[in-house]
Formats: structure tokens, C-alpha cells, sequence
């Protein structure tokens, strides 16, 4: 996705001013609004690990006459507790965040509220994990490559009650159902968790146990043991086989989207999408 326009500095973790702990990220109130029309807007909670993503999701959101953000944060355990508290309408998440995973996070949020509606925001473009995400429960899902304006039409969207996916996912996923790779039982990667998953990627990447742990908020020991289970559901013998299986893995899967690109691309200048 393009960068975000800043404003000043934010924390990692923001919440509603009505609360105790740090201030509501919000615009300031100006003189033309109203109470009822401020009252209208729906509370939006922004989930990412990337600062300048948060920050500029919420410059971007809290711009609109629509939405507005009750708090943002880039960690896990946090975020649960926001959504508990704020009740938010609305939620926007990438998937790689600070002690824990993305899918898992939508997932407890469908068991909380099944009224509120989830758009992900990812730079993981593979038809696995926005088939994960899916299923799981999100509503919405936009590439990082994809305009900043789309974030508002997506939340429109889906907050109307519809499903959304931008061109570049859409086209993402066309492909791989022309190709067959998008089904469960043609993936290499089936049996895995969706934590085992986003190990897995991690691993593919170059990841060693020590920097997993560091990244995901978790022990070396329960790095391991995501490791070794890794490797006996997919019949590998040694960790050597696992960083093989893995690198080839995400190396397929970046070739794949290279190639959805550049037809996309193609597509727009032929004027087909």
C-alpha cells in the first residue's frame, strides 16, 4: 500500500478518551459538527504491527464523515482487550502482529461479536492465506500495494453488510482457481495450523528459532515445538528439510504473485480490468 500522509507521532497503543490510559486517536472536533452527526460515526479499531501503517489508517479514517478510530495498537493480547472494551463496528488488521497471529485474532473476534466486520490488511497475497482469512471470518481484504483510497470504499463496503476484495486480490485468486492451486487438496501446506502457517512462511523467509521468537512474541521452546510438528505433518526428517520445504514454498508463492502482477498490469493498459 502507497504511504500513509502522517500526523504527529502516536503511540503503540491508543484508546478512547472516555477511558482511562492514553488519549482516543480522533480529529478534532470542529465547529460544524454536530452531536448527533459525531454520534453517527462508526468506531473503527486499527490492528497492525507497522507504525506508519497505524498512523496513517488513522489520519485516513478519522478524515471521513463516516468512521471513526476508537483505538489502535500493534499487539495481540491488547487488541482483544480493545475490541472487548470499545465494541468497535468496525476492524482493520494485517495479519503479522506482536505476541500472535492475525487469522487467530479474527476468529476471536467472530466468537465475540459476529456483528462487527473485519477488513484485513496484508502485503501476503498468497490465495492460501486470503483463503484462511476468509474462512476464518474477515469481510474484506486489501494488498499493501493497493491505493489508500480503497480502505474507505472497503469499509463502506463491508459495513453495508457486503464481502470486499480489492483487483489485485480478486486477480490473485482468479488465477490460482484457473490453475487449480487454490484448492485445499493440491496445497502442500493443508495439514499446517494457521499458526504452523505463518511459522512456516517465517521459516521460507529465513527466520532461525531465536528471531521467530523475537517476531511473534513467543518462547524459543513453543518455536520448537510449532517447528516440530511443522515437520511431522509434512513428512520432513531435519530442520535443513523444514528451511528447504519452506524457502521453496515461499519462493513458489512470490513467483505466483510476480506473475499475477504483471497481469494485472496488463490488464489495465488493454483497459480489460
Amino acid at each position: 500500500m502507497q504511504m500513509f500522509p502522517l500526523e504527529k507521532p502516536r503511540s503503540n497503543i491508543v484508546t478512547n478518551r472516555r477511558n482511562a490510559g492514553p488519549q482516543r486517536s480522533s480529529r478534532a472536533k470542529s465547529p460544524i459538527d454536530s452531536p448527533m452527526k459525531l454520534a453517527a460515526r462508526m468506531d473503527v479499531l486499527i490492528i497492525h504491527h507497522a507504525p506508519l501503517i497505524r498512523s496513517g489508517l488513522a489520519a485516513l479514517i478519522d478524515a471521513n464523515d463516516r468512521f471513526a478510530v476508537c483505538a489502535h495498537t500493534d499487539d495481540t493480547p491488547t487488541a482483544r482487550e480493545m475490541f472487548v472494551l470499545h465494541q468497535p463496528q468496525l476492524v482493520a488488521l494485517g495479519l503479522t502482529l506482536h505476541r500472535g497471529s492475525g487469522i487467530e485474532l479474527i476468529k476471536d473476534f467472530r466468537r465475540l461479536n459476529k456483528a462487527t466486520r473485519i477488513l484485513v490488511l496484508s502485503a501476503r497475497e498468497d490465495p492460501l492465506t486470503i483463503q484462511r482469512a476468509f474462512r476464518a471470518g474477515t469481510h474484506g481484504y486489501l494488498a499493501l500495494e493497493d491505493d489508500p483510497a480503497e480502505v474507505l470504499q472497503a469499509l463502506n463496503r463491508i459495513s453495508d453488510g457486503h464481502l470486499y476484495a480489492s483487483e489485485s486480490v480478486i486477480r490473485h485468486l482468479l488465477e490460482s482457481l484457473a490453475t487449480n492451486e487454490i484448492e485445499p487438496a493440491r496445497s502442500d501446506v493443508k495439514p499446517l495450523s494457521d499458526r504452523e502457517l505463518q511459522v512456516f512462511s517465517l521459516i521460507g523467509r529465513g527466520f532461525g528459532a531465536s528471531r521467530l521468537a523475537t517476531e511473534l512474541h513467543l518462547s524459543v521452546k513453543t518455536i520448537e515445538t510449532h517447528q516440530a510438528h511443522i515437520k511431522e505433518k509434512l513428512g520432513l526428517h531435519s530442520a535443513a528439510e523444514l528451511s528447504e520445504k519452506a524457502a521453496n514454498w515461499m519462493l513458489h508463492s512470490m513467483r505466483r504473485s510476480l506473475r499475477s502482477k504483471k497481469l494485472l498490469k496488463t490488464g489495465r493498459r488493454n483497459g480489460q480490468v
